[in-house]
C-alpha cells in the first residue's frame, strides 16, 4: 500500500522509513529544506512559510495564510487524505515547540479515528495512535515505550512481549500507569479492543 510522507521543520539526520516510487512526499514549510537535505524532491510543498522565511520557487506549491485554523503539518495531512492516502509517515514534527508536538499527537489521534495510520518519527522519540487496532514491533534489545489512553477510556488493552504485560486491561485517560515500559529483546504487540491509545517509544535502541 502506498504511503504519504510528510516532512516538518525539524532537522532529520536519517530515515528509518524511506519513500518508495509509489509514495507521495509532502513538505510542510521548512520541511522543504529538510526533504532536500535527505535527497528527496517533494511532490507537494505547503505552508505559510513563517519558519522558512520565504516560499520556495516551485510549481507544486500550496500557499497558506499565517493566520489560519490548522498547522502546516495538519494541512499537509488533509491534502494527503484528499489524494486518497490513509497511511502517513511524518518526520520533523516531534520535539521543538511543545505545543506543536502536542498538536501532532492530536493529529495522530484524528488520523486513527478516521481509519488511517500515522507514524510520527522523531530523533529521540516516535509515536502513533491506535483506534480499535494494534501495533507490532519487531525484535528490539531495549528502549523505553509508554502507553496512554486518548480521549476517554480504552477497553481491552493488551500488551505482549514487553517488560510489563497486560491482558484485557482497562486504561483511563487520567491513568499514567503505562509510562516507562521497556522492550526486552523479542517481538511485541500492543492492542486496544475499544478506544484509543497513544504509544510513545524511543526511536533508537
Amino acid at each position: 500500500m502506498s504511503r504519504c510522507f510528510i516532512f516538518g521543520a525539524l532537522d532529520v539526520s536519517e530515515l528509518s522509513e524511506r519513500p518508495q516510487k509509489e509514495d507521495m512526499v509532502i513538505a510542510a514549510d521548512k520541511g522543504y529544506d529538510v526533504a532536500l537535505s535527505l535527497g528527496l524532491t517533494p511532490d507537494l510543498v505547503v505552508g505559510d512559510f513563517d519558519s522558512r522565511g520565504e516560499a520556495p520557487k516551485v510549481e507544486n506549491l500550496v500557499r497558506l495564510q499565517v493566520r489560519k485554523d490548522d498547522t502546516d503539518v495538519g494541512h499537509a495531512v488533509e491534502l494527503g487524505f484528499e489524494r486518497g492516502y490513509t497511511d502517513f509517515v511524518i518526520y520533523g514534527a516531534v520535539g521543538g515547540l511543545l505545543d506543536h508536538t502536542f498538536a501532532n499527537v492530536v493529529i495522530a489521534h484524528d488520523i486513527a479515528r478516521r481509519g488511517g495510520k500515522a507514524l510520527f518519527i522523531g530523533e529521540e522519540y516516535s509515536f502513533t495512535a491506535l483506534h480499535n487496532s494494534e501495533k507490532e514491533f519487531s525484535y528490539r534489545d531495549g528502549g523505553r515505550i509508554s502507553v496512554f489512553a486518548l480521549g476517554g477510556t480504552a477497553h481491552g488493552v493488551s500488551i505482549k512481549g514487553l517488560d510489563y504485560e497486560v491482558e484485557n486491561f482497562t486504561l483511563h485517560c487520567t491513568d499514567h500507569i503505562g509510562v516507562s515500559n521497556a522492550f526486552i529483546g523479542k517481538p511485541s504487540r500492543l492492542s486496544v479492543a475499544h478506544g484509543d491509545l497513544l504509544i510513545v517509544w524511543q526511536t533508537k535502541e
